[in-house]
């Protein structure tokens, strides 16, 4: 009786580690991957955004536009006094009459010899002096045309005018103020050609790219992007990288919020990540046992990364009891 018992308390003892190592199931990894959403904070900037500057010199006479008024292309932002290039193109234009006017002196004299030469009254070499002249007073005549368009051309200058659709975001001047040639007047952002670009942790950037959906949360809205480019540059200080993308919507310049998109690619949830002598890593099924499998890259507390087929056979009930010593320390993983 002695002897049956004292089998009893062994077989007892014995049993609870006998159930652990075989008390365990295993799930598709398609069943308990997760992928993990990331976030990455951005703002909208307008892709044209113009400190529009005076190109001539003088008296700033309007500045018709205020502060956040949304402007047509080719609206008028500031005018400034426009009297003494009147008189530079009225001037200009006076020359080249004159210069015409000569000209048209000169070809009735170079007629008038060229039939007096036909009759031996003159000399061939006077008819020629009479050609190089009329030949004169024609360059002269052609530089006082370009001097009125010159002339013109800084008289259109001071008006000065949108050269995009947009809205005015600052006035860097005054009515009144002497303007010269880059004396900024006022900062205009375009409002119909927008971006919008977030900071992303370059070790973030492989999931980004890879990411089939981007949206932004701002303003309790939600809007569907496109990745246009990823720039090559890493900040020092932050290790991230700039990413730029478009949308359909209107997004206007300043706006803030969070660009959001999913991994494409399965991870392990924290809960089945366990620490042995290998490292961090998860047990799998193969040929009906467990075998545990290293996740170099995994990190506690964190979804793991895997590269497994969706079939892969992951251990899970029973997970914790595999490849414990009887002490219930961890082993070598097997």
């Amino acid at each position: 009786m002695k002897r049956l018992l004292c089998l009893a308390l062994i077989f007892s003892a014995l049993l609870p580690r006998f159930a652990t190592a075989a008390e365990w199931s295993a799930r598709p990894l398609s069943e308990v991957a997760v992928y993990p959403e990331f976030r990455a904070s951005a703002h909208v900037v307008a892709v044209d955004e113009a400190r529009i500057a005076a190109e001539v010199s003088g008296r700033i006479e309007s500045l018709p536009r205020r502060v956040g008024q949304a402007v047509a292309k080719g609206a008028e932002l500031a005018r400034i006094d426009a009297a003494a290039y009147r008189i530079e193109v009225e001037r200009a234009a006076a020359q080249s009459r004159l210069i015409g006017n000569r000209v048209k002196l000169a070809e009735a004299q170079l007629d008038q010899a060229r039939a007096l030469a036909n009759q031996g009254f003159i000399s061939a070499d006077a008819l020629r002096i009479r050609e190089t002249e009329l030949a004169v007073l024609k360059s002269e005549l052609g530089a006082t045309r370009q001097g009125v368009a010159a002339a013109r051309l800084q008289l259109a200058r001071t008006t000065i005018r949108a050269p995009f659709a947009g809205v005015v975001r600052e006035r860097l001047a005054s009515v009144g103020d002497l303007a010269v040639p880059g004396t900024p007047l006022l900062v205009l952002s375009a409002t119909g050609n927008t971006e919008l670009r977030a900071r992303v942790p370059t070790a973030q950037i492989g999931s980004l790219r890879a990411a089939g959906k981007w949206e932004l949360a701002a303003g309790g809205a939600t809007h569907t992007l496109r990745l246009l480019r990823v720039s090559p540059v890493v900040e020092p200080g932050g290790q991230a990288q700039e990413a730029v993308f478009s949308s359909n919507a209107a997004l206007a310049p300043g706006l803030a919020g969070e660009v959001r998109w999913r991994s494409q690619v399965p991870h392990l949830p924290p809960a089945f990540l366990q620490q042995r002598t290998d490292g961090l890593g998860a047990y799998v099924e193969r040929d009906g046992k467990p075998v545990f499998v290293a996740l170099p890259d995994a990190q506690a507390g964190r979804p793991a990364a895997v590269d497994w087929p969706a079939d892969t056979a992951v251990i899970d009930e029973g997970r914790f009891a595999i490849g414990l010593n009887a002490n219930g320390a961890a082993g070598n993983g097997k």
